[in-house]
Parts: C-alpha cells; sequence; structure tokens
C-alpha cells in the first residue's frame, strides 16, 4: 500500500515545552528580560518549536526576528546571528531610525550591517562600544511592545556570538525582551567553547532552560497519524517507532523511507533516502550547494553552477518539490541542517575540494553578488576548504583584516592563526603577507588580547618571545614583553612588573608609542603595587615622551598615575590637584575616561568627602552612558559610587549598584570591591554568616592570583570585622597583623588607618576581656607605630581618633597623638610631663609616649575619648554605620564611670542610629548591654513587662516590610513590591522578628494588629 507522506507534522508531544515559552514571554512582557536557552539533539524539534512560539507571539503583537549561526567551523561571517537579528529590525524601521534607536556609538552597527553606512575604526575598545550599542538597541526596541530574539545553532556560533550574548542577557534591564536560543546538545564536546557559556548563563536568575525530551511511542504514532493522513499500520509503527527512538526529523524521514519500501541501514542512508529517487543532476546541484552551508543566494549558485548546461529550475524544483529544500527569500535553504550535512559528508575528496573551489573563485571573482555581507571569511574557508593552501593563506589575512572592522576580534585570530599554521607550506609567506612571520604572530597576539582571550594571548606573546632574536631585534622583543606583563596582569599571574621593566630596557629610549605605552603600563602596576617612587619615575618619563609623540590619552593616564600615587603617599591636596589636572584629556579619550572618575572618586573616599565622591562617580557614569558605555565604564563608576554612598547611609540605592555591577561581572579587583562591600552591608545588617562566606569566597579567589595591596587589605579588614562579629578577637587580630606585616615598606592612609582601626577593636577587646592592660605589650607598640606612621600628614582624624578610643577604653591614651589640646580634654598631662593622676610610660626613647591611666579617673577620660569619636563621626560624612558603635562604647563607659542616666540616652541615640539605617548587627549589640545593664530602651524593642505598644524601634523600611509580612507575602513578593532584593527583604523580616520578639511570621503579624503598628505603618 502506498501512502502520500505530507510536508510535516504539527507540533506533537511539546505541549509542556510551549507552556514554559509562554510562562516566560508573560514576564518579559511585563517588563523584565528574560533569555530561555532550548537545548536537544539533531532533528529533535527546536526550530520547529521556536518557529511555532514566535509566530503565536507576532499575532499576539510582539515583534520577532531570527538570526542563524553558520556551520563554517567558527570561521564564516562575524556575529551572523545577530546580523540576521538586525536584518530583520532594519526591515521594519529603516536605516536611519534603527540609527536612532541605537543610541550613542550606534554607527558601530555599520560594522556589522553595511547598509547603515560607515562603521568607525576599530579601536581597542570597540567590541565593547557594540555590545552596549547592541544591548542599548534591544531595550529601545523593545519599551513600547514585546521584543523577541531568536537565535539558532548556538553550538556554531563564532566567538565574538557568545561573548555578546553573555553581555545582553546580563546587561539589559527593564525591557519587554525575550531572548530563545537554540543548541544542539549531542555536539556539546567537553571542550566544546558553548559549554562554560551555557554553565555561566544557568547561574542567572533571569535564564531559563528546556531541554526536548525524544518522543515516546504513543506521541511517535500521533506524529505518524498526521504525516500519514490517517491511521498508520502496526507493522509500520513498530518499525518506526523503534528505528526513530523518539527523535521527530527521523519519525518523518522513516515515515517516507518506509513508504518507499525499505528502512536504511544507517542514519546517513535514512537522511539520503530522500534525495536518492530524484535525478543525477538535482543530486549533483544539492551536493555542490551542501558545501555553501545550510542556505546560498541564487545568484551565487547560478554562477556557481553555471557549468550546467540546462537551466538550474528544473532541478531546483525537483528538490523542493521533494522536500530537500526550501525557497528562502532571494535563496534556498535546507528543509533541515542533517540533510545538508549528510549531502555534504557524502561528497568523494576530489568532488569536496572542486566544489568548495567553485565557490571561493566565484565569491572572489564576483563579490558584488554578496554585497551587504562581509565575504573574505568565507573566500578563505573555501579555499582552505579546497586545500588550495596559497589561496587559503592569502585571503585568511584579507579575512582577518575585514573581521577586525566588524569587532569579530578572536575570529580574526584564529585566521591569523590559520595563517601561521600554513606559513611553511607557502612558496613566498612574507611577500604574500607584507611582513614576516613574528608580525603575524605579534598580530595574532593583538587581536587575541582585544577579543579578551587572553590565555591564548599569553601563548601567543611566549612564542613570539622565543622567536624574536633580543639582541638583533630590541624594538619588537620590548613590545612582546610588554604585552607579556599586561597579560600576567590582567591573568593575576606573577611577573608582570619584571616583564615591563625588561621591556623598558629593550625598547629603544627614543620617543616612540611602543615606549610610551610600556612606560605608561609599567607606572601603573607600580602604583597599584604601591611602589610610588618608581611609579612616580616611570609615569614622569611616559609622560615626556607622550607629550612628543602626540599620545593625549597616555599624558593623561600617566598624570592619574601620578595623582593616584601622591595620594597613597598622603599628599592629598597635590594628588587632587593633580588628577583634576588629568580631566580634560581623559574626559575626551573614552578608554581612560573611567579610569580618571574611577580614580578621583576613590581619592574623595579615601578623603572621607563622600558627598564629593557620589557627585564624582554619578559624572562619570553620565559621560559613559553618552558614549554607550554605561554597562562596562558606567557599571565600574556605579559600583565606585557605593562605598561613599554606604558611608554616608544610603544603604539600599548602594546595594542596587552593588548587585546590577556584580551581574555584569566588572573587571577581577572591581569584583573582589562590590563583594567585599556587599560582605559588609550584610554584616552591618546581621547577616554574619553571609559576610564570614564572603570572606571565605574572596580568601579562596586570592589563592589563585596575584593581589594587590589594596585589595589584601580590604579582604583583611572584613575578615577582622566579621571575626569581631563572631567574637572571635584574636582571628581579627591575627588578620590585621598578617596583612599589615606584608607591606610595611608602604605605609597608605587611606587603607592602613581603617585597618588599624579593626586592630584596636580586637586588641581593645582583648584587654577590656583580661581586665587590665598587663596584654598590651609588643601589640599595642607595634598598632601605635603602625597608626603614627599612617596618620603623619593625613587629613581625615575620624579613624585615628576612633582607634585611639578604642585602647582609651582599656585605661591607655596616646598622648602624642592628641597634641596639647586633646591631652588636655583628655585630663593628661603633655608627654614627659606629670599630671595628677597619671603615670607616664615611654615618654623616653623611640617609642611612641603611652599615657597608662590608674586610679578611678581612667573611666572618665574612656568616657572622653568615646565622646572625642563621636562627635568625630557626627562631624564627618561618615562612616555613619560607626555612629551606633561608638555610641555603644560611649554607653559602655558611661556605666563604668556612674553616669547611669547619660548612658542611657546615649544607648538610645545609637539604637535610633541603628534603626534608621537598618543596622541589626550594632542594635542586637546595643540591646544585649543595655539588658546586662538594666537599662531598659523604652524607646527601643517592647518588652513584655513594660507593654508598650507604640515603641516598636522599627525603621519606616521595616514598617513597610511588615505590612506585607502581615498581609502574607513571602520574601520575593515583598522584595518585588518594595523594588529590593528578596535577600534584602529576608534581612528586614529577621530583624522585625529580632526587634518584636516574635517567633516568627505569623506572631509577627499578630503583635503588628495587637500593638497597631499596621496603623504606624500607614500613617
Amino acid at each position: 500500500m502506498v501512502v502520500h507522506v505530507t510536508r510535516s507534522a504539527g507540533l506533537i508531544g511539546r505541549e509542556r515545552q510551549l507552556a514554559d515559552l509562554r510562562e516566560a514571554y508573560a514576564i518579559a512582557r511585563a517588563g523584565e528580560p528574560v533569555t530561555v536557552l532550548v537545548g536537544g539533539e539533531a532533528g529533535i524539534g527546536k526550530t520547529r518549536l521556536t518557529e511555532e512560539f514566535a509566530a503565536e507571539v507576532a499575532s499576539d503583537g510582539a515583534r520577532a526576528v531570527v538570526g542563524q549561526s553558520v556551520p563554517l567551523d567558527g570561521e564564516g561571517p562575524a556575529f551572523a546571528p545577530l546580523v540576521g537579528a538586525l536584518r530583520g529590525l532594519q526591515a521594519e524601521f529603516g536605516a536611519d531610525r534603527l540609527l536612532e534607536l541605537a543610541g550613542p556609538g550606534g554607527d558601530v552597527l555599520a560594522g556589522l550591517v553595511p547598509e547603515l553606512g560607515v562603521a568607525p575604526a576599530a579601536g581597542p575598545e570597540s567590541r565593547g562600544r557594540l555590545y552596549e550599542v547592541v544591548t542599548s538597541l534591544f531595550e529601545r526596541v523593545a519599551a513600547d511592545r514585546p521584543l523577541v530574539v531568536l537565535l539558532e545553532d548556538l553550538q556554531w556560533a563564532d566567538s565574538p556570538t557568545r561573548d555578546l550574548l553573555r553581555f545582553v542577557v546580563r546587561g539589559v534591564r527593564d525591557a519587554q525582551l525575550m531572548i530563545l536560543a537554540t543548541y544542539r546538545t549531542d555536539e556539546l564536546h567537553r571542550g566544546h567553547p558553548l559549554r562554560p557559556v551555557l554553565a555561566e548563563l544557568d547561574r542567572l536568575r533571569q535564564v531559563r532552560r528546556i531541554d526536548l525530551p525524544r518522543l515516546d511511542a504513543d506521541e511517535v504514532v500521533l506524529q505518524l497519524r498526521e504525516l500519514l493522513g490517517q491511521p498508520p499500520e502496526r507493522s509500520h509503527v513498530d518499525r518506526i517507532v523503534r528505528r526513530s527512538e523518539g527523535i521527530p526529523f527521523f519519525v518523518e524521514e522513516l515515515a517516507h523511507a518506509d513508504d518507499c519500501g525499505d528502512l536504511p541501514g544507517s542514519l546517513r542512508d535514512l537522511l539520503l533516502v530522500r534525495v536518492e529517487p530524484l535525478s543525477e543532476e538535482t543530486q549533483r546541484l544539492l551536493r555542490l550547494m551542501s558545501a555553501a552551508g545550510n542556505r546560498v543566494e541564487h545568484a551565487v549558485l547560478e554562477l556557481v553552477a553555471q557549468e550546467w548546461t540546462g537551466p538550474l529550475e528544473t532541478p531546483l524544483r525537483e528538490a523542493v518539490s521533494a522536500g530537500v529544500i526550501v525557497v528562502d527569500g532571494d535563496g534556498y535553504a535546507f528543509r533541515h541542517a542533517l540533510l545538508r550535512e549528510a549531502l555534504h559528508e557524502d561528497m568523494l575528496p576530489g568532488e569536496h575540494a572542486r566544489m568548495h573551489a567553485r565557490y571561493a573563485r566565484a565569491l572572489e571573482e564576483h563579490p558584488e553578488l554578496m554585497p551587504n555581507t562581509p565575504t573574505a571569511a568565507e573566500v578563505a574557508h573555501h579555499w582552505y576548504s579546497a586545500h588550495d593552501v596559497e589561496r587559503a593563506f592569502a585571503w585568511s589575512l584579507t579575512a582577518a583584516d575585514e573581521l577586525v572592522r566588524s569587532y569579530a576580534h578572536a575570529t580574526a585570530q584564529q585566521l591569523l592563526e590559520r595563517a601561521l599554521e600554513l606559513w611553511d607550506q607557502v612558496a613566498e609567506p612574507e611577500r604574500v603577507a607584507g611582513r614576516d612571520r613574528l608580525d603575524v604572530l605579534i598580530r595574532a597576539a593583538t587581536e587575541a588580547y582585544a577579543a579578551a582571550e587572553f590565555e591564548r594571548t599569553l601563548s601567543l606573546v611566549k612564542e613570539g618571545l622565543r622567536l624574536v632574536d633580543r639582541a638583533t631585534d630590541p624594538a619588537r622583543a620590548g613590545w612582546l614583553l610588554a604585552h607579556l606583563g599586561i597579560v600576567k596582569n590582567r591573568l593575576g599571574r606573577s611577573g608582570a612588573i619584571e616583564a615591563l621593566m625588561e621591556a623598558r630596557e629593550l625598547i629603544p629610549a627614543e620617543p616612540s608609542v611602543q615606549r610610551a605605552e610600556a612606560l605608561d603600563w609599567l607606572a601603573t602596576m607600580l602604583m597599584l603595587d604601591w611602589r610610588f617612587d618608581e611609579s612616580l619615575e616611570a609615569a614622569d618619563e611616559a609622560e615626556r615622551i607622550a607629550t612628543v609623540v602626540g599620545l593625549d590619552r597616555v599624558v593623561a593616564s600617566a598624570q592619574i598615575t601620578r595623582g593616584s600615587a601622591w595620594m597613597h603617599m598622603g599628599d592629598a591636596e597635590r594628588a587632587l590637584t593633580e588628577l583634576r589636572r588629568a580631566g580634560p584629556a581623559a574626559v575626551a579619550e573614552p578608554d581612560h575616561l573611567h579610569r580618571y572618575y574611577v580614580n578621583l572618586s576613590d581619592a574623595y573616599t579615601l578623603l572621607g568627602r563622600h558627598r564629593e565622591s557620589v557627585d564624582v562617580a554619578t559624572e562619570g557614569y553620565e559621560h559613559a552612558r553618552k558614549l554607550g558605555r554605561k554597562r562596562t565604564s558606567g557599571v565600574v563608576l556605579a559600583g565606585n559610587a557605593a562605598e561613599p554612598m554606604l558611608a554616608l547611609g544610603d544603604w539600599e540605592r548602594a546595594e542596587r549598584m552593588i548587585e546590577r555591577g556584580l551581574e555584569l561581572v566588572p573587571p577581577p579587583n572591581h569584583e573582589r570591591h562590590m563583594i567585599g562591600l556587599q560582605a559588609w552591608l550584610a554584616l552591618w545588617r546581621g547577616d554574619v554568616d553571609a559576610a564570614a562566606a564572603a570572606v571565605e569566597r574572596l580568601r579562596t579567589g586570592m589563592t589563585r592570583r596575584v593581589v594587590l595591596p589594596q585589595d589584601s587589605r580590604l579582604v583583611a579588614r572584613l575578615e577582622a570585622d566579621v571575626a569581631f562579629a563572631q567574637g572571635d578577637v584574636e582571628r581579627a587580630w591575627a588578620a590585621v597583623v598578617a596583612e599589615a606585616g606584608n607591606h610595611s615598606g608602604a605605609t597608605v592612609p587611606g587603607y592602613d588607618l581603617p585597618l588599624a582601626f579593626a586592630g584596636a577593636q580586637a586588641l581593645g577587646a582583648r584587654i577590656r576581656a583580661a581586665g587590665s592592660v598587663a596584654g598590651f605589650g609588643p601589640d599595642g607598640d607595634w598598632l601605635r607605630a603602625l597608626v603614627r606612621r599612617a596618620a603623619h600628614g593625613w587629613p581625615v582624624t575620624v579613624w585615628t581618633v576612633l582607634a585611639d578610643a578604642e585602647l582609651a577604653g582599656a585605661g591607655l591614651v596616646d598622648v602624642s597623638m592628641l597634641g596639647p589640646d586633646g591631652a588636655e580634654l583628655a585630663g593628661v598631662g603633655v608627654p614627659g610631663t606629670d599630671a595628677a593622676g597619671v603615670r607616664l610610660a615611654g615618654s623616653a626613647g623611640p617609642g611612641p609616649a603611652m599615657a597608662v591611666v590608674d586610679g578611678p579617673s581612667g573611666a572618665d577620660r574612656t568616657v572622653a575619648a568615646w565622646d572625642r569619636a563621636l562627635a568625630a563621626l557626627r562631624a564627618a560624612e561618615g562612616p555613619v554605620h560607626l555612629v551606633p558603635y561608638a555610641a555603644l562604647r560611649l554607653g559602655e563607659a558611661l556605666v563604668e564611670a556612674g553616669e547611669r542616666d547619660r548612658a542611657l540616652d546615649t544607648l538610645r541615640q545609637g539604637a535610633a542610629a541603628a534603626d534608621a539605617l537598618g543596622a541589626a548587627l550594632f542594635r542586637g549589640w546595643i540591646d544585649a548591654f543595655s539588658r546586662r545593664a538594666q537599662l531598659p530602651l523604652v524607646s527601643g524593642v517592647p518588652s513584655a513587662a513594660s507593654g508598650s505598644g507604640n515603641g516598636s524601634g522599627l525603621t519606616v523600611r521595616e514598617h513597610e516590610v511588615l505590612r506585607l509580612v502581615a498581609a502574607g507575602r513571602s520574601n520575593r513578593e515583598i522584595g518585588e513590591e518594595l523594588f529590593i532584593s528578596a535577600k534584602t527583604a529576608s534581612v528586614h523580616v529577621s530583624n522585625i522578628l529580632a526587634k518584636l520578639g516574635a517567633s516568627g511570621r505569623g506572631e509577627a503579624a499578630a503583635i503588628a494588629h495587637r500593638d497597631g503598628l499596621l496603623d504606624t505603618a500607614a500613617s
């Protein structure tokens, strides 16, 4: 019995997956971008599912654009799937409107879509600008109605496409955007480059994964019923179920094969069953088409197939009628990629080479056939597949230039390496290339670095150093060593500075771009390594040479380095003057813009001028946004604003910036900084475990990389704070000593004074626990010496006063640090003199002048020290989180001095300050001490005895959270309504339970209703 087999069946067995896509689309339509990764074996129905879904949402009013990856071993047109999507948008909006939607820097899109104009020259930051522009374009297009971007067959995507996908998924915000990407799971071998990308995306909350399973037997029967148009015979069903193994494409092919009589013995035979009945002329044409990839333009095919005596219409019509190919715009596409692969593999070796050569020759001689698509990479691919070494070599070099203009640096690097692979097989490679082998290798290393392929860059640079003769070619040897240094720095490897120093010795001393850049890199790394004198020397020479050769960006960079070095050395005003001097040139040079603003805002933070720091970082962010760099340079600047915001008490805004910054994966040093800030915020809010986990994460990362002193200082201080909060005073002290001892040659006030305060907290707690100063000894002397060195000439006194108060709390005052006025305030004579009730120690010799307070006046001096500390904190712009801490310490001292009424008032003020911030850690300490001291905080947590109902001690935000808790909302729902993270909502709920003395959310709601707290929240 012969039964007609239709083209394809309906969507069988995919109801759940289609429902998942609809659910994701609903999220996107609500304004929260979502990405769905659809994986499955070849033939499983990924394209069918996504096309059905795209048609459905398009009928619902959404825009849907499609891009297809090209199976040319990563050597095809750059960003192929993105180009397809962009062309879909261009068809709707037109070139002018599309560029307008792309925003600042939108002209970079012309590098991918030539119809949009002339692309700007490619530079070091071109790739980042392209990623920013694409992300902004998708956001703006998806602002008024949903946009679905379908990217097919990611397993074939080139490296730039994979990087861009990562960037867009992380970068897009507040848009009705759904990215739908498909990939073949059976092609993802262990080393496939897509695997780590998928693993990274899987960890993001906005990403969902859908895996398409094989059909079960009942679903195969349903598919056969639709294909055949009638119930299938049982014998056919059993054979097809067994042989297809539930893969829909195989079911369709087997239904066709079974209709023809015999079932094939192999997969390749199965795929070729539909082709075998066709004429020899049609089969030959199909094999020729398979050499082009999944799709070929009609004009190209006509030229390549011109040896056919008859017209193409006849074989093409036969292939279309047989369901092997489909008409696709001005060309033809294979109905399924597996068919194309089987045909391509079915060619004989000689036939394979001849057919690829035809395409190469046609595109080489007639590039006008594909006027809107860069063709050099395809020509190179075809000549390489045709085994024409000479032409493959030449076109690989040409294609590399073309790809750089399209910002596909990684693919350009691959083709340059292909040229290096072919070098020894070419008759006159230097004549063809116009350069020697080392130059090509250096170019490959340059493109690898531009593509952020740092490990590969390192390998290429090392190979170049093996080939170069340092004695006869010092300039190129120096260039390679300079890049070895910057790549090692990027990777956190040792030896970066040493490589740059060697480069300085090798690169000729006369003015040149290479020497200026190498010296600039060296000066920057020396400054970051706190080798300031050497850094200043290198920066001076870099600026002199850059001025001669006209490199304004290097002049600005040297000024930034010099200003930062002076800031770290404690010369604040001179540093600020120099940093501001770099401003105009830095702002005019986008590549240096973010460094200028980051360093200037950091300088203000170190000086405690937090409002100015926020202003500078915000101004820098606006510049970055106008240049289309808000997600790269801008996110670092936004993160740089978070630290002064925390100091000022603007915690929720800072938290949003930190979380956003971490989502976009900033450079390692900035990521470490943001993780530290996030950990401190968690600690101050009372989540000690989260802060401890962050310390562990940071310490683990530090074992694998060379860590800058400023980063290790940050982690040591955080570790000390966490240990102190956990009550492990000795571990806190050890963290401070281990870190400060690592860089004894350089004392940096902005970093060392906060660290010294952490050490003073630990040492003070140790002495208070011992009940005497007997244990002060060498540890105290060492800490005092550190503070004295760091504080010398530094205008910020708050950390010094705090450290002094901690040690004065043990009856110990460093009067040499206070000066006559401070000593008088403390009731202590100046060094070397007697004062009533005071025994001076250390007034002679090289050590600090210490006053150990004897007798009952010691408590008074402790009170005076914490009075000064609290006054200093209130007078400064922060850090405000230490106000409740200082109030606690002052309250303790006042109780010891017998001033209970004043102690109660001070503790209440500290509790109010902690509540205003949401600083549960310090509020808990204040509550614990007030209970021990029997000083009830009637304005704080209501007790059962007091029956107080109005003094909940809740902050305004906690009242808002309590209202939603009482309404039965989850942490996630609370976060969505209040525009905070679910984790932050959880911290607020924990604080509320502690303050209300409730055991759970239900009891908290009951207390809130009983005591009228919901009415308070509403008012």
